[in-house]
């Protein structure tokens, strides 16, 4: 399944610098696993492909739903040409 959501970090520290430009756009994302350890134990992740964001916890989404491909693709395109 294909997924949008904004990206809405509770605390930015913990994300690498770069993810930084990402904060409070619509991302692609894509359904990852159950995260097995730290502050976010339990909660299902997501990643947004082509970006250095890395695992993204449910709680630092807004707005997530399930999309069409033809609108991800849309998505991953425009951040796609963003990092050109």
């Amino acid at each position: 399944m294909y997924f949008e959501a904004i990206f809405k970090p509770a605390d930015e520290a913990e994300y690498k610098a770069e993810a930084a430009e990402f904060i409070g756009k619509k991302l692609p994302i894509q359904e990852g696993w159950i995260i097995d350890d730290g502050p976010h134990k339990g909660q299902q992740c997501f990643y947004a492909p082509n970006t250095t964001i890395g695992r993204i916890p449910v709680s630092d989404l807004q707005d997530l739903k399930s999309v069409p491909y033809a609108r991800w693709q849309q998505l991953y395109s425009s951040i796609d040409n963003e990092n050109k």
